[in-house]
């Protein structure tokens, strides 16, 4: 079974949004060249709407749940409205989604919006992995870190390597506030892989070759002591 990564591109076209597609595009583009890359299906849900992820969840369990959009300071994130524009999802109705796709399998869940930290942070709780940015981030730091996170991820990596390598790309571009990891009691970030070792090869063995039989090499006895 591949490992299913949903992405909700949840921005309005309207001036000054998130290019969410852009985002979508560089996360398609890591997960193709990265080793894994084959055992992982990219699902996508354009101008999500808050109708479409509970839809989606009701046909669909994946393994990384993906938000690209706006967040609300100590709200819920921003989803696109009938009307073309944008507003926030209660948390509560959020929290009762993701409680339902973990129970069906979801590993992780990436916030990667502004003033998202707060709710990874509780939904930690339920959910084994969950990442969100305290403050506001520039468009091009959230999308810097979404295509490290999911290249690492796709190479096998585990969540906490590859959170950290894409935090540390993030501090060489010059990003203050850097997105924070938060786990589920008693899960260890360090030993959750979203591959795991069915696609991997294992490495081949050299057969031991028998080395001839040389008399040559065999000690001669030494002379009895007189």
């Amino acid at each position: 079974m591949p490992v299913v990564c949903l992405v909700l591109a949840a921005a309005p076209a309207l001036l000054n949004a998130p290019s969410v597609m852009e985002e979508h595009r560089d996360i398609r583009q890591s997960i193709t060249y990265s080793r894994y890359g084959h055992t992982i299906r990219l699902d996508t849900l354009p101008a999500a709407r808050w109708d479409d992820l509970a839809q989606y969840l009701a046909t669909t369990a994946p393994d990384v749940l993906h938000f690209a959009g706006r967040g609300t300071p100590d709200g819920g994130p921003r989803f696109v409205t009938d009307d073309g524009g944008e507003a926030p999802a209660a948390v509560d109705g959020l929290h009762a989604c993701v409680t339902a796709a973990v129970a069906r399998g979801l590993r992780l869940l990436v916030l990667n919006a502004c003033w998202t930290d707060h709710l990874a942070k509780e939904l930690s709780s339920i959910v084994p992995a969950a990442v969100g940015w305290q403050a506001e981030v520039a468009d091009t730091h959230a999308r810097d870190y979404a295509r490290s996170l999911h290249r690492n991820l796709a190479a096998g990596e585990s969540v906490a390597k590859a959170h950290a390598t894409g935090c540390l790309m993030l501090g060489l571009a010059g990003c203050a506030g850097l997105p924070q990891l938060h786990t589920m009691p008693g899960q260890l970030p360090e030993a959750h892989f979203l591959i795991g070792p069915e696609p991997r090869p294992v490495p081949r063995r050299q057969a031991v070759k028998p080395r001839p039989y040389d008399a040559t090499s065999l000690r001669k006895p030494r002379p009895p002591l007189i």
